[in-house]
Protein backbone atom coordinates (compact mmCIF):
# COMPACT_ATOMS: atom_id res chain seq x y z
CA UNK A 1 0.00 0.00 0.00
CA UNK A 2 1.38 3.40 -1.01
CA UNK A 3 2.52 5.73 1.76
CA UNK A 4 4.51 8.94 2.17
CA UNK A 5 6.23 10.07 5.38
CA UNK A 6 7.96 13.41 5.96
CA UNK A 7 10.98 13.14 8.27
CA UNK A 8 12.34 16.30 9.87
CA UNK A 9 15.81 16.65 11.40
CA UNK A 10 14.14 15.92 14.76
CA UNK A 11 13.20 12.46 13.43
CA UNK A 12 16.78 11.65 12.46
CA UNK A 13 18.75 9.69 15.07
CA UNK A 14 22.43 10.18 15.92
CA UNK A 15 24.11 6.91 16.84
CA UNK A 16 27.74 5.91 17.52
CA UNK A 17 29.58 3.79 15.01
CA UNK A 18 29.76 0.09 15.84
CA UNK A 19 33.54 0.41 16.28
CA UNK A 20 33.23 3.56 18.42
CA UNK A 21 35.25 5.65 15.96
CA UNK A 22 32.62 8.27 15.17
CA UNK A 23 28.97 9.21 14.90
CA UNK A 24 26.38 8.72 12.17
CA UNK A 25 22.95 10.28 11.68
CA UNK A 26 20.30 7.73 10.69
CA UNK A 27 17.88 9.31 8.23
CA UNK A 28 15.73 6.18 8.01
CA UNK A 29 16.02 2.48 8.81
CA UNK A 30 13.80 -0.56 8.31
CA UNK A 31 14.30 -3.10 11.11
CA UNK A 32 14.26 -6.82 10.43
CA UNK A 33 12.79 -9.50 12.71
CA UNK A 34 16.16 -10.88 13.78
CA UNK A 35 17.52 -7.66 15.26
CA UNK A 36 19.30 -6.68 12.06
CA UNK A 37 17.93 -4.16 9.60
CA UNK A 38 16.72 -4.64 6.04
CA UNK A 39 18.17 -1.30 4.94
CA UNK A 40 19.51 1.92 6.44
CA UNK A 41 20.25 5.38 5.05
CA UNK A 42 22.59 7.50 7.14
CA UNK A 43 25.04 10.41 6.99
CA UNK A 44 28.35 9.93 8.80
CA UNK A 45 30.84 12.54 10.01
CA UNK A 46 34.44 11.53 9.30
CA UNK A 47 36.95 13.83 10.99
CA UNK A 48 40.15 11.76 10.88
CA UNK A 49 41.60 8.64 9.22
CA UNK A 50 40.37 5.33 10.57
CA UNK A 51 38.63 2.02 9.87
CA UNK A 52 35.01 1.53 8.92
CA UNK A 53 32.79 -0.66 11.07
CA UNK A 54 32.20 -4.18 9.74
CA UNK A 55 28.67 -5.06 8.59
CA UNK A 56 28.81 -8.72 7.52
CA UNK A 57 26.05 -9.73 5.12
CA UNK A 58 25.37 -6.18 3.93
CA UNK A 59 26.09 -4.37 0.69
CA UNK A 60 27.11 -0.74 1.10
CA UNK A 61 26.94 2.30 -1.17
CA UNK A 62 28.72 5.47 -0.06
CA UNK A 63 29.16 9.00 -1.46
CA UNK A 64 30.72 12.23 -0.15
CA UNK A 65 28.25 15.08 0.44
CA UNK A 66 30.41 17.59 2.33
CA UNK A 67 34.14 18.31 2.33
CA UNK A 68 36.75 17.70 -0.32
CA UNK A 69 36.70 13.91 -0.52
CA UNK A 70 38.10 10.68 0.88
CA UNK A 71 40.46 7.86 0.04
CA UNK A 72 39.27 4.30 0.70
CA UNK A 73 41.52 1.26 0.99
CA UNK A 74 39.48 -1.95 0.85
CA UNK A 75 40.89 -5.37 1.74
CA UNK A 76 44.39 -4.18 0.87
CA UNK A 77 43.57 -3.23 -2.74
CA UNK A 78 44.89 0.02 -4.27
CA UNK A 79 43.12 3.03 -2.71
CA UNK A 80 40.07 4.60 -4.39
CA UNK A 81 39.40 8.35 -4.17
CA UNK A 82 35.87 9.75 -4.04
CA UNK A 83 35.23 13.49 -4.29
CA UNK A 84 32.15 15.43 -3.21
CA UNK A 85 29.06 14.45 -5.25
CA UNK A 86 30.94 11.72 -7.15
CA UNK A 87 28.76 8.68 -7.97
CA UNK A 88 28.26 6.31 -5.06
CA UNK A 89 30.92 3.67 -4.47
CA UNK A 90 29.81 0.10 -3.70
CA UNK A 91 31.58 -2.42 -1.44
CA UNK A 92 30.77 -5.36 0.81
CA UNK A 93 30.02 -4.67 4.45
CA UNK A 94 32.38 -7.36 5.71
CA UNK A 95 35.38 -5.85 3.88
CA UNK A 96 38.26 -4.34 5.85
CA UNK A 97 38.02 -0.62 4.94
CA UNK A 98 40.38 2.19 5.89
CA UNK A 99 39.12 5.72 5.21
CA UNK A 100 41.27 8.83 4.97
CA UNK A 101 39.75 12.30 4.39
CA UNK A 102 41.68 14.10 1.66
CA UNK A 103 41.65 17.62 3.14
CA UNK A 104 39.87 17.99 6.45
CA UNK A 105 36.60 16.53 7.79
CA UNK A 106 33.93 15.17 5.46
CA UNK A 107 30.36 13.91 5.61
CA UNK A 108 29.28 10.90 3.58
CA UNK A 109 25.89 9.37 2.89
CA UNK A 110 25.54 5.59 3.22
CA UNK A 111 22.96 3.12 1.97
CA UNK A 112 23.29 -0.30 3.61
CA UNK A 113 21.29 -3.25 2.30
CA UNK A 114 20.84 -6.73 3.74
CA UNK A 115 22.34 -8.66 0.83
CA UNK A 116 19.97 -11.62 1.17
CA UNK A 117 16.82 -9.50 1.27
CA UNK A 118 17.29 -6.22 -0.60
CA UNK A 119 19.01 -4.46 -3.46
CA UNK A 120 19.16 -0.77 -4.24
CA UNK A 121 20.79 2.34 -5.66
CA UNK A 122 22.09 5.60 -4.20
CA UNK A 123 22.23 8.68 -6.43
CA UNK A 124 23.32 12.26 -5.75
CA UNK A 125 21.86 15.18 -7.69
CA UNK A 126 23.10 18.75 -8.09
CA UNK A 127 20.56 21.10 -9.66
CA UNK A 128 19.18 21.70 -12.08
CA UNK A 129 18.27 18.01 -12.30
CA UNK A 130 15.25 15.73 -12.58
CA UNK A 131 15.16 12.17 -11.27
CA UNK A 132 12.43 9.54 -11.66
CA UNK A 133 12.01 7.02 -8.84
CA UNK A 134 9.73 4.04 -9.46
CA UNK A 135 8.13 1.96 -6.74
CA UNK A 136 9.72 -0.03 -3.93
CA UNK A 137 11.00 2.14 -1.08
CA UNK A 138 12.45 5.57 -1.88
CA UNK A 139 14.19 7.92 0.56
CA UNK A 140 14.75 11.47 -0.73
CA UNK A 141 16.90 13.83 1.35
CA UNK A 142 17.46 17.53 0.70
CA UNK A 143 21.15 18.29 1.23
CA UNK A 144 21.14 21.93 0.07
CA UNK A 145 18.16 24.14 -0.74
CA UNK A 146 14.60 22.95 -1.30
CA UNK A 147 13.61 20.03 -3.52
CA UNK A 148 10.22 19.31 -5.09
CA UNK A 149 8.82 15.76 -5.04
CA UNK A 150 5.75 14.90 -7.12
CA UNK A 151 4.00 11.57 -6.75
CA UNK A 152 2.21 10.23 -9.81
CA UNK A 153 -1.17 11.90 -9.94
CA UNK A 154 -0.35 14.20 -7.01
CA UNK A 155 0.66 17.76 -6.31
CA UNK A 156 4.32 18.74 -5.86
CA UNK A 157 5.54 18.57 -2.25
CA UNK A 158 8.39 20.82 -1.17
CA UNK A 159 11.22 19.23 0.79
CA UNK A 160 13.29 21.71 2.81
CA UNK A 161 17.02 21.42 3.42
CA UNK A 162 17.84 18.79 6.04
CA UNK A 163 14.46 17.04 5.67
CA UNK A 164 13.73 13.60 4.18
CA UNK A 165 10.75 12.05 2.42
CA UNK A 166 10.13 8.30 2.69
CA UNK A 167 7.96 6.85 -0.09
CA UNK A 168 6.62 3.31 -0.30
CA UNK A 169 5.10 1.73 -3.41
CA UNK A 170 4.69 5.05 -5.18
CA UNK A 171 6.50 6.40 -8.24
CA UNK A 172 7.67 10.00 -8.03
CA UNK A 173 9.59 12.70 -9.86
CA UNK A 174 12.26 14.57 -7.91
CA UNK A 175 13.03 18.10 -9.08
CA UNK A 176 16.36 19.52 -7.88
CA UNK A 177 16.43 23.24 -8.80
CA UNK A 178 19.52 25.22 -9.67
CA UNK A 179 21.76 25.60 -6.62
CA UNK A 180 20.09 22.76 -4.70
CA UNK A 181 21.49 19.29 -3.95
CA UNK A 182 19.74 16.08 -2.99
CA UNK A 183 20.24 12.37 -2.48
CA UNK A 184 17.90 9.56 -3.50
CA UNK A 185 18.09 6.01 -2.12
CA UNK A 186 15.94 3.40 -3.87
CA UNK A 187 15.43 0.01 -2.24
CA UNK A 188 13.77 -3.12 -3.61
CA UNK A 189 13.07 -6.34 -1.76
CA UNK A 190 14.55 -9.57 -3.07
CA UNK A 191 11.92 -12.30 -3.26
CA UNK A 192 12.88 -15.95 -3.37
CA UNK A 193 10.81 -18.65 -5.04
CA UNK A 194 9.57 -19.73 -1.61
CA UNK A 195 8.24 -16.32 -0.60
Amino acid sequence: MASITLLSPADHRRVPWKNGGGVTTELAVEPAADGRFLWRVSIADVVEPGPFSAFPGYDRLIAVVEGDGMRLSIDGTPPVERRRLDPAFAFRGEAAVWCEPLAGPIRDVNLMLDRASATGTLTLHAGPALHRADGGVVLVHALVGTLSVTLDGGEPQLLAQGHSLLLRDSAAQIDVPDGAEGVCAEIRRRYTSGS
